[in-house]
Parts: structure tokens; sequence; C-alpha cells
């Protein structure tokens, strides 16, 4: 009989910060909360948030990101999302001196990534308002196929009290 314990994959791995003995425990690396294409759409905006409360390196960008429910991000995904935002004039770079080590690029919010991030929370508040109004039926949607004849209007057809709206 397979041991479950044993055979299953966790969601969660257990990582320390680059250099750092093998033996020691940092944090944990979670599974991404969203699908993939959602990430890929949304690292930017995440970027700029997680710059929020103060300028943070790679690496703790990305252990930033992990919290968030992001997965914890590949270089190869996240560095060119920070120069994209560095282009742009959404954050700020510069070396600086390593606590033990070489030196490190931080990263910091910019006003213009402030407004860029409000902007961009603001976009997606109105996007989960229109998909919550949507599934509780509280906005008119316009599913009229152009041609066809319009619904009767007077009784709605239900199926046991249930519009076939709320479905």
């Amino acid at each position: 009989m397979p041991d479950l314990d044993r055979d299953a994959k966790p969601d969660v791995e257990r990582v320390g910060a680059p250099g750092e003995a093998a033996g020691e425990v940092h944090e944990e690396r979670r599974e991404p909360r969203w699908p993939a294409t959602w990430i890929r759409a949304l690292l930017p905006s995440a970027v700029l948030a997680c710059l929020e409360p103060g300028p943070l390196h790679g690496y703790g960008i990305g252990r930033a990101l992990n919290t968030r429910g992001f997965g914890s991000p590949k270089g190869g995904s996240l560095y060119p999302v920070l120069g994209k935002l560095e282009d742009s004039g959404a954050i700020t770079a510069q070396w600086v001196p390593g606590p033990s080590g070489p030196a490190r690029r931080q990263y910091t919010l910019t006003p213009a990534g402030s407004t860029q991030l409000t902007q961009e929370r603001a976009a997606l508040a109105e996007l989960t308002a229109a998909l919550s109004s949507a599934s509780t039926g509280s906005a008119e949607v316009d599913t009229a196929v152009p041609g066809a004849a319009a619904p009767d209007t007077a009784a709605p057809d239900t199926v046991e009290g249930v519009s076939p709206h709320a479905l």
C-alpha cells in the first residue's frame, strides 16, 4: 500500500534566501492562487502593490508576490516586468550594498507608479463589480442575437421557480 503522505506532492515548498545554508528555512513557496494567464496579466500591478509599503530588491519582491498569492515568479518573468516598469517611470532602481555580500538592485515606487497602481486598482474594482452584478442579475446584460425574435418578457420561463437568468 502506498504511503500517501510520502507520495503526495505538496503545494508548499520551504525555501531559504539565496546564499543561506541549506538547512535554514526562511519562507514557504506556495502554488499560485490564480490561473497563470491572470498572473502574467496582473504581474506588473502586483509588483507595484508590493513596492507600495517601501523599496524592495528583486528577491524581496518575489517573496511579497508569493505572500500575495502569485506564487514565486522565476527571474525570467519578474525581471523583464521590473525593466518595463522602470522604463515607463513607474519604478526606479538603484544599487545598494548587500548586508553580507554583493550589492543588489533595490526598486522604489515613483509617484507615477503610485498613480498607475491607483488607476489599475480602480479598473479591477470596476471589473469585479461588473462580474458580481452579472452573477446576481442586478445589471442588465444585452444578450440579444441580431435578427432573432425578442424574448417574451411577460412571463419568464422558470424551472422550479428559478429564472434562467439566475444561472
